[in-house]
């Protein structure tokens, strides 16, 4: 069974396998390239310095050559969707189309295994395509994480797309893109129909739970601090919101500080300055998750994913084990 299922499988698992390469093989390029000039400037050294140094002026030459995570970094959140799309809807819909799938159950071996050893295949495919998707970009994001804690910048794996795409998150996301897909063929038995079921009913599920991990399932942190210190955002952290107060502690709009504080600076410019802000008693409250919040968040989404995409599977399973085909 596992070697007919590797041959009725086995471009779509090679077509991925070749695309997961190309990614992984340019994210653990870019990690080295971060890395090495890292090293080159001195910059490793000086993060890893005890007691801890000023490194403000090398973190600003690193940022000369990286700046942040490519707009086009986007698309890699996008895999676990191709997931659904292209192996997990054709898995059975295919075959209930062809025809083919009458003829494999009418074989000696019963519908819930034949079903079942296809979906370990997939299963385990999946699994090494996440590992290796969440590791190199890890890499990738290895110098931007320690500059974060460091303070010097605010891209970092709390933060879109990285939280996507580091952890356990691009495992728990593909697996309920394929599950989502083999229930969508198991019970449409048409390729294209159940693909588009698919894509909407991956998004139903991830728009919503992406807009809401860092405000529904953990509580977010609150600070306030006057203008002129030190960023009250955690190294690490992923901000929120932030709002502005003025002396007495009532809610101001950003106008309002522009307004008390703003002043030419030039060239038909105008422009404000911290001590402005500081001196005349404005402050900010800012509201983020926190560093450590990074794994609970990550178990919080894999398990209501996971959850999901073990439901569906059964429910294939066992639709498919009393359907006639």
């Amino acid at each position: 069974m596992f070697a007919m299922t590797w041959r009725q499988h086995r471009l779509q698992l090679l077509v991925a396998a070749a695309m997961l390469a190309g990614a992984a093989g340019y994210l653990f390029f870019g990690a080295w390239q971060h890395a090495s000039y890292a090293r080159q400037l001195g910059l490793t050294t000086c993060l890893r310095a005890v007691p801890r140094r000023d490194c403000g002026p090398l973190a600003q030459a690193w940022f000369t050559r990286f700046t942040g995570i490519p707009s086009g970094f986007e698309l890699l959140a996008l895999l676990p969707l191709l997931a659904g799309l292209f192996l997990g809807a054709p898995l059975l819909a295919r075959e209930a189309e062809a025809g083919t799938l009458q003829l494999a159950w009418t074989q000696s071996v019963s519908r819930r295994r034949w079903l079942a050893v296809k979906l370990l295949v997939f299963l385990a495919a999946i699994t090494v395509f996440a590992a290796v998707l969440s590791l190199a970009f890890s890499a990738w994001l290895s110098v931007y994480n320690r500059l974060s804690f460091a303070g010097y910048t605010n891209v970092n794996r709390m933060a879109p797309p990285a939280f996507d795409l580091t952890g356990i998150a691009p495992l728990s996301a593909i697996l309920f893109s394929f599950a989502v897909g083999v229930a969508a063929g198991v019970l449409i038995r048409r390729t294209v129909p159940a693909m588009a079921a698919a894509l909407g009913g991956y998004l139903g599920v991830i728009l919503p739970v992406s807009s809401l991990r860092y405000t529904a399932f953990l509580s977010a942190h609150t600070v306030r601090g006057s203008f002129g210190a030190v960023s009250p955002v955690q190294p690490g952290g992923y901000a929120l919101q932030t709002s502005y107060s003025n002396a007495s502690g009532q809610q101001v709009s950003f106008n309002a500080l522009w307004q008390a504080c703003a002043h030419p600076a030039g060239h038909g410019q105008s422009r404000m300055t911290v001590s402005c802000l500081s001196a005349k008693g404005f402050h900010l409250s800012q509201a983020f998750q926190p560093a450590s919040n990074y794994w609970p968040l990550q178990a919080v989404c894999a398990t209501i994913l996971l959850a999901a995409a073990a439901a569906l599977l059964g429910f294939a399973i066992w639709w498919s084990s009393r359907r006639a085909a």
